[in-house]
């Protein structure tokens, strides 16, 4: 078993009795390629989207799909306009919602949009998701002027700006921008594509939805902040989903090509009273979180446009704060192009000596195999750890393969009760995937 510790500047075994003085919390390794993308994300090209959008008057689902200048079909074709200029792998998804009993006023065929940009080899997929869709209070309004600035051309701004840079860059995995339609209607048009997903067998690794993530002043208490965002993850089946792995690493993403931008992460699905199309890919068993601003403004939010009493109300673009959303712009990128860039998790990763009386720890797991079958000799595996009452990974060891050992192994003096335990595999140049949980 050939392995390489970095635990800085402390013996071994000086772990055991003094965890926290010795822990590293995990980072990632900043890539160029990254940086130079992050550094081109654009406040005059995020502008002119949401000035774009804004100008359709109203994305209701129910407004008009055929003119040319307003409603939702005039801003499904701005979209694939746009995204075919950048890349030919667009499409859209089409699907019949509405009718007696919903909250549709009548039966509707609505679409979606998917923009592929696809991986070099690697299987996996990381989607990023927004939806089209506005509405004012009145549910079934599809005539008032709804511009949904913050809610949710925010969001679709992000996967713009993401679809134009990173269609030029050649990444491992595919990074898939998803604009869907039915959001403030039921979740509807991300269901559809969630279950054309589960259905067709997509490898998704993670998918981030971005909905509201540019306001930074709450209404009420005028509270303000641009170096905090929220990361939404459910764990029904525990603490430690995959859905909080995808989060956490969201967040080490953060500190690494963001600094000073905390992701704060928030256990639970959703707000209050809210739910996002994040949900519809979760509840097809798929990994997914929520990213949205931290702080909210409820004068804006499905609010027609006026002023009362000295109050603007309706979600116009003279609300966002867009340095705040070119930073939650470069942490969307961060994390999936650092992920599109990482191996594939280990599999098999277990407590190998779960069922022991002891204070030694030993973890095992199966090594990331080429596409011959044989293990990949240019990754190595990082072993994590963190109390049970903490919320970020702490790296242990760093691991090299063993070639000769079809199972990997690492023994070390923690007690398996103390803590929990995870493995990751590394890219040569540094990219880890998501942590495989250890039970």
């Amino acid at each position: 078993m050939k392995r390489i510790i970095i635990v800085a500047s402390i013996a071994l075994f000086a772990l055991t009795s003094c965890c926290k003085q010795s822990a590293v919390q995990a980072t990632i390794k900043a890539d160029p390629v990254i940086v130079n993308a992050l550094a081109q994300v654009s406040a005059d090209s995020i502008e002119t989207y949401i000035n774009d959008l804004v100008a359709f008057h109203t994305r209701h689902n129910l407004s008009t799909q055929t003119d040319p200048e307003k409603g939702l079909g005039a801003a499904v074709n701005y979209l694939v306009a746009k995204c075919e200029s950048w890349t030919p792998n667009v499409e859209v998804i089409r699907y019949d919602a509405g009718g007696p009993g919903t909250r549709l006023g009548r039966e509707v065929n609505l679409p979606c949009v998917l923009v592929t940009l696809p991986g070099t080899e690697g299987a996996g997929e990381i989607i990023l998701m927004a939806h089209i869709d506005t509405r004012v209070a009145d549910n079934n309004d599809s005539t008032s002027f709804a511009p949904g600035a913050n809610d949710d051309a925010s969001g679709m701004a992000c996967l713009l700006e993401t679809a134009r840079i990173v269609s030029k860059i050649p990444l491992k995995q595919t990074i898939k921008c998803l604009f869907v339609s039915g959001e403030e209607h039921g979740l509807l048009g991300s269901q559809a594509v969630a279950k054309i997903a589960k259905a067709e067998g997509w490898p998704i690794l993670g998918v981030i939805n971005n909905d509201m993530i540019s306001n930074a002043v709450s209404s009420e208490t005028n509270l303000e902040t641009i170096d905090m965002v929220r990361v939404f993850s459910d764990s029904p089946n525990g603490e430690d989903s995959d859905a909080r792995q995808w989060a956490r690493y969201i967040k080490e993403c953060a500190a690494t090509y963001v600094p000073g931008h905390e992701v704060k992460l928030m256990y639970r699905n959703d707000h209050y009273r809210r739910g996002g199309d994040h949900t519809s890919f979760s509840n097809e068993g798929f990994v997914a979180v929520r990213m949205s601003e931290y702080y909210e403004n409820y004068d804006r939010t499905h609010q027609l446009v006026h002023e009362e009493n000295g109050i603007a109300y309706g979600d116009v673009i003279s609300g966002l704060s867009v340095p705040y959303l070119v930073k939650n712009i470069r942490v969307n990128m961060a994390a999936a192009m650092s992920l599109a860039s990482a191996p594939a998790k280990p599999a098999g990763a277990r407590i190998a000596n779960a069922n022991a009386l002891s204070n030694y720890t030993v973890l095992s797991w199966r090594p990331v195999l080429k596409a011959d079958g044989t293990p990949d000799e240019t990754v190595h595996y990082e072993v994590l750890y963190r109390e049970t009452d903490q919320p970020v990974w702490q790296v242990y060891g760093e691991y090299e393969l063993d070639p000769s050992e079809n199972v990997q192994k690492a023994e070390f003096p923690l007690s398996k009760d103390n803590y929990f335990y995870a493995v990751r595999s590394v890219s040569e140049g540094g990219h880890p995937s998501l942590p495989a949980v250890c039970r």
